[in-house]
């Protein structure tokens, strides 16, 4: 049975290019052979309407009129489905999940959900009542690595991904507790300097408030339980069985870069923000108690209307060709595009995939 690994791309700033490289690495990660499960966590279904056609989204979230609830019945084919359980007080996620094949990708989606945006206030619930030793809300919380268990014990994927919005809520801070890694794309500017800082404090905030709930709910099961491991086992729990959530560094998307005699003219105000970015990302490190390390993954050129021509092609960066209207000088632009996000890709393949 293969060992399942969990990546999130994660920033709490949007506008940032988190969607179209997390849905581009996920392509590069299956041209590697890795099966891949992308699950778009986003209310704002941006990756869904990337990844997949609009036979399939048509298909996905159409309602059927013959169901006795058909709103249900079209929840229930997206990630939303998962959680309908659990919003009615069940602890468990309904594990019979509805994908569909991103041809051009190469990776099967989980599709998202606007509804998605209610699942916040149930999140934030569970976490309060789970600091307060509540086992089942415990167990909510732990959604994601629910989800990963079973596609685990399935033998369905070697990797899952999950896209999520650009939040600081219950909710992504849940989706990050089904992740071995996280990546935190940015671009280089004030908003994103003070949102990266935001972020960093964050993290040092809520795992130790996680720490102290994990604690607590172990204690309350082992009153009672003599399999507290089996327990555990299907939520993935940090800190335990040598699993802890693991920063991998940052990515910076690029600004427009002016040429003056085939040179490019680097804006001040753009560049002295580069160094900051180093000092927060190993803040975050910090507070997941990881030695230093050069945590810049990568530099993301600005791609133009490239990531536009993509969603209209349903298409990774790497897969665009003239029949999607890309001619000419084009063609070399892509490929520039593409060796930069093939070797942030090749960054987070080597400490994700390759080591334990």
């Amino acid at each position: 049975m293969t060992s399942i690994r969990t990546l999130s791309l994660f920033n709490n700033k949007g506008g940032v290019g988190k969607t179209t490289l997390s849905s581009n690495i996920a392509h590069d990660f299956a041209q590697r052979g890795c099966r891949v499960l992308y699950v778009d966590c986003d209310p704002q279904c941006n990756a869904t309407q990337l990844m997949l056609d609009e036979y399939q989204t048509e298909e996905i979230y159409a309602t059927d009129s013959s169901s006795q609830d058909p709103l249900r019945s079209a929840l229930s084919r997206t990630v939303y489905g998962l959680f309908i359980p659990l919003r009615e007080g069940e602890p468990e996620i309904d594990r019979n999940i509805h994908v569909a094949h991103s041809e051009r990708f190469g990776v099967d989606v989980l599709a998202g959900h606007p509804n998605l945006s209610q699942i916040e206030d149930l999140m934030s619930e569970a976490w309060q009542t789970a600091l307060g030793r509540q086992t089942a809300a415990f167990r909510r919380v732990h959604w994601a690595g629910q989800l990963v268990t079973a596609m685990e014990d399935a033998d369905r994927y070697d990797i899952v991904m999950f896209d999520v919005g650009p939040s600081l809520g219950p909710f992504n801070r849940t989706v990050l507790l089904g992740c071995d890694a996280f990546v935190t794309p940015t671009s280089t500017d004030l908003f994103s300097y003070h949102a990266f800082g935001n972020l960093a404090r964050w993290f040092e905030d809520w795992t130790e408030e996680y720490g102290v709930m994990t604690e607590g709910n172990l204690h309350e099961w082992n009153k009672y339980s003599s399999d507290v491991e089996a327990k555990a086992r299907p939520l993935r729990l940090h800190s335990q069985s040598g699993r802890n959530l693991k920063y991998l560094g940052f990515t910076t998307l690029e600004y427009i870069k002016r040429t003056s005699g085939g040179k490019e003219q680097l804006v001040g105000a753009f560049e002295r923000f580069r160094g900051l970015f180093a000092e927060e990302a190993h803040r975050i490190a910090d507070s997941l108690g990881q030695e230093s390390d050069d945590y810049l993954l990568g530099r993301i050129p600005h791609m133009y209307s490239m990531p536009a021509t993509a969603q209209d092609a349903h298409s990774p960066i790497a897969g665009l060709s003239i029949r999607d209207g890309v001619r000419g000088s084009q063609l070399n632009q892509k490929n520039g595009y593409v060796e930069h996000i093939q070797r942030v890709s090749e960054a987070i393949y080597s400490q994700l995939m390759e080591t334990n």
